[in-house]
């Protein structure tokens, strides 16, 4: 089974929301790879943001285990491929010695009722409300369906 590792910040919101997400369409896919996920700045042992955890609730998702981790302590030999919660994260993982082939950017599909809303970046919901992070979770599903239409 090959396994990605999922990059944001802190390892709060977006890379385990993704990492879940990943893992559930994976598995109905019935498709051979598993995520995991890690932060740039994470610091050790945290749960996820509360509203990440009901965000992912409710579409059947289980956050409530948890546990954040920092990126210098996973070991990267164990991944396959890398995917980052925005450029920053790939730039850093690329300065870690990961190929640039193995390393990708998760990125929202464009808003197509706004011609003006430019941003691919999934934006960090950290410290908003429950909207922000419903907003983040959506991206977040039809940018991880793109990827596995990739893999």
């Amino acid at each position: 089974m090959k396994k990605i590792l999922f990059v944001c910040t802190g390892n709060t919101c977006r890379s385990p929301m993704a990492e879940v997400i990943f893992n559930s369409l994976a598995e109905q896919s019935n498709l051979d790879w598993r995520a995991e996920s890690a932060g740039v700045a994470a610091v050790g042992d945290r749960p996820a943001s509360p509203n990440a955890v009901q965000a992912v609730a409710e579409i059947g998702l289980d956050l409530s285990a948890h546990r954040t981790r920092f990126l210098p302590s996973v070991d990267l030999n164990e991944f396959s491929l890398f995917v980052g919660l925005g450029e920053e994260h790939a730039d850093i993982l690329r300065s870690l010695g990961i190929p640039a082939n193995m390393v990708r950017v998760l990125h929202r599909a464009p808003n197509t009722e706004d011609i003006y809303d430019l941003r691919m970046d999934i934006v960090d919901p950290y410290g908003g409300d429950l909207n922000a992070y419903r907003k983040c979770r959506d991206d977040i599903t039809g940018a991880v369906k793109a990827l596995i239409a990739t893999l």
